[in-house]
């Protein structure tokens, strides 16, 4: 989880997967901590039960939204108490990444958006509806020989 909390305006991060096994979670999520007994992806109950926030804002129900790296779909959570897992949600313009493939992300928290970029291409809004603060954040499927590179960059035209 990167340390740089985004409040307001553009942000655009790239994401390159360069990895031969496995699949990656990538998107934003709330500030906070995460404790040393922490385990599971941060949008499953298990990861917030030992997470610490820096913001609490009940007016927002994403508390984390991410970009499966094996098919494209997104993944939210309000991290609430359910222990159902988090719903695959499809978006005009998913598309799935392999090895190689740079997914970039455009957070605009002025609309409230999340959209995806592959390899300087523009997919689509994956999200709409986000405020207040959030931060980058990768999360490995499948650990093993995975390695993901988080860069910040400018806004492709």
């Amino acid at each position: 989880m990167s340390n740089n909390i985004l409040r307001a305006g553009k942000h655009y991060a790239s994401f390159k997967l360069a990895s031969h096994i496995g699949h990656s979670f990538v998107g934003v999520m709330r500030p906070g901590q995460a404790n040393q007994n922490t385990s599971g992806a941060p949008f499953e109950s298990n990861f917030f039960n030992h997470f610490s926030r820096k913001h609490d804002d009940d007016n927002n129900k994403v508390h984390c939204c991410f970009y499966f790296s094996y098919d494209g779909v997104c993944c939210i959570s309000d991290w609430g108490d359910s222990t159902e897992d988090v719903p695959d949600i499809a978006w005009e313009g998913m598309e799935s990444m392999s090895s190689g493939d740079e997914v970039g992300m455009l957070l605009d928290l002025d609309e409230g958006t999340l959209s995806v970029y592959k390899n300087g291409r523009r997919l689509g809004v994956m999200k709409s509806g986000l405020i207040g603060p959030y931060c980058w954040v990768v999360s490995l499927y499948r650990q093993g020989d995975q390695l993901v590179s988080i860069k910040r960059g400018t806004i492709p035209s």
